[in-house]
């Protein structure tokens, strides 16, 4: 729904400003502030696309039935590599995020954030790691990388120890196309 109304905003702005532009008439009344107004429905509607982009972007990959069947498909049709710590690398990437503390703020925690910016939110430490697995084929020589985990990198190598390694799926004919068989959370 928020597509469409970005969809809508932006053609009438466009066709507002085009028409308002090329107008030759006096019959419209103050023309140049229906211009401005046709100007900002169009960026209201880019804006409103741009942030239902990065609404979808932003999604949690959440795994579809769809997306199920395909790994089933992959897990049963796809070359099956073993991966261990001899022939992978593990990675990890830390950052800090901040966190607000129950939820929105009212309008007396605000004010009271004027004297001190960490008031109502907290820092996290977040750690994710990852295997990163890379194979040739067909002359080209393609990197596979896991789904992220926020376990330590001694962690996930003790994990591959005791496992004596992960399974990974490749479509042949896609090796774009993979999946990685192992607990990540």
């Amino acid at each position: 729904m928020k597509k469409y109304i970005a969809y809508i905003f932006t053609g009438i702005g466009l066709a507002g400003s085009y028409i308002l532009l090329n107008y030759p008439g006096i019959q419209i009344p103050v023309k140049e502030l229906w211009l401005v107004l046709s100007v900002f429905l169009f960026l209201s509607g880019l804006f409103l696309f741009a942030r239902y982009k990065l609404g979808e972007l932003n999604k949690p990959l959440v795994e579809s039935p769809v997306r199920l069947g395909a790994i089933k498909d992959l897990m049963l049709t796809g070359e099956k590599v073993r991966v261990t710590l001899e022939n992978a690398e593990i990675k990890t990437r830390s950052y800090y995020k901040e966190v607000l503390l129950e939820g929105f703020p009212s309008r007396v925690k605000i004010l009271d954030s004027l004297y001190d910016d960490n008031r109502n939110y907290k820092t996290q430490y977040v750690v994710q790691t990852y295997i990163v697995f890379t194979k040739q084929f067909n002359t080209k020589t393609y990197k596979f990388i896991s789904q992220p985990t926020t376990q330590t990198k001694e962690s996930v190598k003790l994990y591959l120890e005791n496992e004596m390694g992960i399974d990974l799926y490749i479509d042949t004919t896609n090796p774009e196309n993979y999946y990685f068989d192992w607990p990540a959370s």
